[in-house]
């Protein structure tokens, strides 16, 4: 949990940093003392102040669980997931939560290749990847340095190979990142926090065009937005129409 290193290296400053740091670790108290909605409120203005964090999604959702808030603690266990997509405790809690929903959606298989895509993707945190991101731009950039005022003919193999190879691994996890910061090929994915939601075939409040219903923690898919409603997909494959506002996207 070193919130202050990394609320520095997000350009928070020092102060700020040490100031998040002590409410983080006050709603961490605040958990083990049970006072689970003391808990949320400090998590909630750590990230209001700008602190994002795998972790501290983690323990939104721990403590939204605690509380009695189901949809609000899957929800955080998956944005917990996007930024750290091996998080093993989030994972095991989602799969605990999921079973206490009231839909039992059966995700349809998906094709092997873009599973292997995604799984490039997500592989590593994000902060790995800035690292390993820089990290390759300031070795290709010195092993070019390096080449350009080498005298001796192996000292130059040498740096051009430390070039090419960094080189290489910069366009290889620079891609990763970039798609990822972008969102390319990313679906919007969003969770259910209303208790019951009728799904239609259109989107307009009439029963008529009800297809089914929908409950607090279901995972949609957004597919397209209209106004006030939303078209959304579950990991079914079923479609319909529903309020914009009665998910929130992760």
């Amino acid at each position: 949990m070193c919130t202050a290193a990394v609320a520095v290296a997000l350009g928070l400053g020092a102060a700020a940093a040490s100031a998040q740091e002590e409410i983080f670790e006050q709603g961490n108290q605040l958990y083990q003392g049970e006072d689970f909605r003391g808990a949320i409120e400090a998590y909630e203005a750590v990230r209001s102040a700008g602190y994002v964090s795998a972790e501290l999604h983690y323990n939104l959702g721990n403590a939204y669980f605690k509380a009695g808030d189901l949809g609000r603690s899957i929800l955080e266990w998956e944005r917990a997931l996007v930024l750290a997509p091996g998080h093993e405790d989030a994972l095991a809690n989602l799969e605990l939560a999921r079973s206490l929903t009231a839909d039992a959606v059966e995700p349809l298989p998906r094709f092997w290749l873009l599973s292997a895509v995604d799984w490039w993707v997500r592989w590593l945190p994000r902060s790995a990847l800035l690292l390993m991101v820089g990290g390759a731009w300031l070795a290709a950039g010195g092993g070019v340095v390096a080449r350009i005022w080498s005298r001796s003919a192996q000292a130059r193999r040498a740096a051009t190979w430390i070039a090419a190879t960094a080189a290489a691994v910069f366009v290889l996890f620079g891609t990763s990142l970039f798609v990822r910061e972008v969102g390319i090929g990313q679906p919007e994915r969003a969770i259910v926090m209303a208790s019951a939601v009728q799904v239609r075939s259109a989107p307009a409040q009439d029963d008529d065009l009800t297809l089914f219903e929908i409950h607090e923690g279901t995972r949609v898919r957004v597919e397209q937005r209209t106004g006030s409603w939303a078209e959304v997909v579950l990991d079914d494959g079923k479609v319909g129409w529903v309020p914009a506002d009665v998910f929130e996207v992760i």
